[in-house]
């Protein structure tokens, strides 16, 4: 688990950074139509004075959240300089504060045994040769003596974030850079983002799927970059993800082999928002007595499915539960048998009851009433040996039902209809799934639904919601299934959707499915409602 801070003079006038700006975008692959004229942005930094910062608080903060890494902006898309650069006057040192935040920061993190990582974007949209005639002659030196100081001048240095955009490896000499930095920073983990062209899995140690949790088998390590808000710096009326949502991610992506990185933005005096900090404080106190069975761990060996997911640790296995119950719904799950025997089961949550081996199944049985109560249901198992020289166990072939098996229909839509959320071809696989399009209730729909008529009747074991990433909204919903006299049964109510929410049912057959949203924080927006037999 890390912090990813995105910071810049631009929150004077913009929550964007860097793409708020109105002007030359070279390397994006697209020009700026709005923004920030580019001659009020590219001065905002004599405006900037963050006199609040405390580097120090800021890593006891990072430890408090339960983390143990933080990526920091050294230099964005726009050019500005959080460190003391020699060859430019746009940098902090030029600003009223007149201090090396980078040097702060490295000190602090030093101190307090906080893995420190530099963001560094090898494009810059304010040097007047980047990408342009006099690339190679004069913009090339310009940033090697950058990333020269950065990881030189600030001493031990974990990592480093690229962020090369639609570029080629080659336009930043990549391949001599990261040769280069290795000699310096020996160990230093370094991201794929050095350029497209280079093969992947010469060009970094890990991938970086961005606001999406990425794929549950993936064949290299890798890392979810994602926002507290709707926006990477800082959005003071944005929404705020709850902690529950956050956690619920940090499982899923720990229990597929990845990190995340939750981003949040510090303000204009250099302190992180409260209501930011208040979330992401009580994902610590959870992570306090329980990120033991994350931290230090490998996925496990039964895949993410509906259950939730699996870490594993030497021989100890640990069974992470997330899906929701049905007021129908057994608190019993069934898993493929494991090829090792297993010598024991423990709960390291309440609830936890007992497990059998029968019939080729793993059989894991909860207190209905306990495991409701639980945001993550654990089990550790121990195992005989360890399983991590077996394949991996598909627990969940996720097929759900045909849209051509049902009619679905909404209150009310003001994007699109209801359908988009059937329609994937807007949904493309980058490092991770991007969705594109979801649905939304119109403003003055005060009870919005989503609703599935089935043509035959269909015997539903689970339903699978997510809101988008950027908006998690959703704060209580409720689900009714239709019985055979067309009559509507409520058999769930929640609280925190966010991504991937699982909800088990009995399987019992229904002729119809019904998503209420009854309250709502912020915009709604349903990117996944999928029903599976």
């Amino acid at each position: 688990f890390g912090i990813f801070v995105h910071w810049g003079p631009a929150l004077l006038e913009t929550n964007v950074l860097s793409w708020g700006r109105n002007g030359d975008r070279p390397g994006a692959g697209k020009p700026a139509k709005n923004g920030v004229p580019a001659e009020i942005y590219d001065n905002l930094y004599k405006k900037f004075n963050p006199v609040n910062f405390d580097a120090d608080r800021w890593m006891k903060q990072v430890k408090e959240w339960g983390a143990e890494y933080i990526v920091f902006t050294a230099k964005h898309h726009d050019g500005f300089c959080f460190f003391d650069a020699q060859n430019t006057e746009y940098d902090i040192m030029n600003t009223p504060y007149g201090k090396d935040i980078c040097k702060q920061l490295a000190d602090a993190a030093h101190e307090n045994d906080v893995k420190l990582f530099w963001y560094y974007s090898q494009p810059d949209w304010t040097h007047p040769d980047n990408l342009r005639d006099e690339h190679y002659e004069k913009y090339l030196p310009y940033m090697k003596e950058h990333l020269e100081t950065l990881f030189t001048d600030y001493g031990k240095i974990d990592g480093v974030f690229w962020d090369h955009l639609a570029t080629k490896y080659w336009q930043w000499d990549s391949y001599h850079i990261y040769k280069q930095i290795k000699e310096w920073q020996p160990g230093i983990l370094s991201n794929a983002r050095n350029g497209f062209g280079w093969p992947l899995e010469d060009r970094g140690d890990y991938d970086t799927p961005e606001q999406s949790l990425g794929p549950i088998d993936h064949h290299r390590y890798w890392e979810a970059c994602l926002t507290m808000t709707d926006k990477w710096l800082y959005s003071p009326e944005g929404p705020i993800k709850s902690y529950k949502g956050v956690l619920g991610m940090l499982i899923q992506v720990a229990g597929n082999g990845g990190n995340l990185l939750l981003n949040l933005g510090p303000d204009g005096k250099g302190e992180f928002v409260a209501e930011e900090v208040e979330e992401v404080r009580k994902v610590g106190e959870w992570m306090e007595k329980y990120g033991h069975t994350l931290k230090n761990t490998r996925r496990g060996i039964y895949m993410g499915g509906d259950y939730g997911a699996s870490t594993q640790q030497g021989k100890t296995l640990y069974l992470h539960f997330l899906q929701q119950l049905s007021k129908d719904a057994e608190a019993v799950f069934e898993f493929p048998e494991l090829p090792i025997k297993v010598l024991s089961a423990e709960g390291i949550t309440d609830g936890f009851q007992d497990f059998k081996v029968e019939n080729g199944k793993l059989k894991i049985s909860f207190n209905k009433e306990t495991y409701q109560q639980n945001l993550d249901n654990i089990v550790k198992l121990e195992l005989e040996k360890d399983p991590s020289e077996f394949e991996r166990i598909t627990t969940w072939k996720a097929q759900p039902v045909a849209a051509s098996e049902f009619e679905i229909s909404a209150s009310s839509s003001d994007r699109d209809n209801s359908k988009v959320l059937y329609k994937t071809e807007g949904n493309v696989f980058s490092e991770g799934i991007h969705l594109k399009k979801w649905w939304s209730p119109a403003e003055n729909d005060v009870n919005p639904t989503l609703t599935l008529d089935f043509l035959q009747p269909k015997k539903i074991k689970t339903i699978l919601l997510s809101e988008h990433i950027r908006t998690h909204s959703v704060r209580d919903f409720d689900i009714e299934t239709k019985d055979e006299n067309g009559n509507w049964n409520n058999v769930f109510d929640g609280d925190i959707i966010g991504e991937g929410l699982r909800i088990k049912l009995s399987g019992k057959p229904v002729y119809g499915i019904r998503f209420r949203v009854n309250d709502s924080k912020y915009k709604t927006e349903i990117t996944t409602f999928n029903i599976y037999e």
